[in-house]
């Protein structure tokens, strides 16, 4: 199973329906949608993957864990590229 961790010293704040992102690895900032800013806030404490962050998603969203899956597993490619998250090497 794939994980997750965040960028140390990425910013995230909201910007009207969107959120905006600095990514100190890359200089650039991004706008993010709200599930995107989402796995970002879930990542700050732990490294997470996509069932763990889907499962909390759906616990406060009262959405479907199983339609959370697809959204999520296309945010990880974006949120990599924009300098946000990397993959956690496995041990």
């Amino acid at each position: 199973m794939r994980r997750f961790v965040r960028v140390t010293g990425v910013l995230i704040e909201p910007v009207g329906h969107l959120w905006a992102t600095f990514s100190p690895a890359t200089g650039e900032t991004a706008l993010l949608n709200d599930e995107s800013a989402a796995i970002l806030e879930l990542l700050e404490s732990d490294p997470a993957g996509t069932d763990a962050i889907c499962a909390t998603l759906a616990s406060e969203s009262c959405s479907d864990v199983v339609s959370l899956v697809e959204l999520i597993e296309a945010s990880w490619p974006r949120l990599i590229e924009a300098g946000l998250v990397r993959e956690q090497p496995r041990p």
